[in-house]
């Protein structure tokens, strides 16, 4: 990926003041002031609140957490901010291919973390390897491996 370390940290910094489950929507209230016309980081604050303070009494924890982060620690929304104006100045293409990379590790992550499938340890038996097989990804790969005759005879 080809984002910049310091954007990357504005990013985080911002988001790990939520629960994963709540990035999403910290997220696209500061990518919505962007869109609605916001061009510098305090007023992608100030409509961001605004939005946030409203949408509270829906008892949403990203807006109750986006209220208290402008007082408790400003300068994570403000880099929050940063990040949603640097995002959104992207070429829509450029935004799609980002975050079809960043997906595509996110698989290949939780694939490392869980064991290979019955299907794949049955198929890779068919295709005639007989090692132990540590993961998911190392099956899918054993299994592309063979379909694209890398892997020639049974270990």
């Amino acid at each position: 990926m080809n984002i910049p370390e310091p954007i990357l940290q504005e990013r985080g910094l911002f988001l790990s003041y939520f629960p994963p489950e709540y990035r999403s929507t910290a997220a696209n209230c500061l990518l919505t002031a962007v869109r609605q016309g916001c061009a510098d980081p305090n007023q992608v604050v100030g409509y961001a609140l605004e939005t946030a303070r409203r949408r509270m009494r829906w008892g949403s924890e990203a807006f109750h957490t986006l209220v208290w982060l402008a007082e408790f620690d400003p300068e994570a929304l403000l880099a929050g901010a940063r990040w949603a104006l640097w995002w959104e100045s992207l070429p829509f293409a450029e935004r799609q291919r980002i975050k079809r990379e960043r997906s595509e590790e996110a698989v290949t992550r939780w694939m490392e973390t869980q064991p290979p499938t019955e299907k794949q340890l049955s198929y890779l038996r068919v295709l005639g390897y007989t090692d132990e097989v540590a993961n998911r990804l190392e099956a899918s790969r054993l299994v592309d491996g063979y379909l694209k005759g890398r892997n020639h005879a049974a270990r």
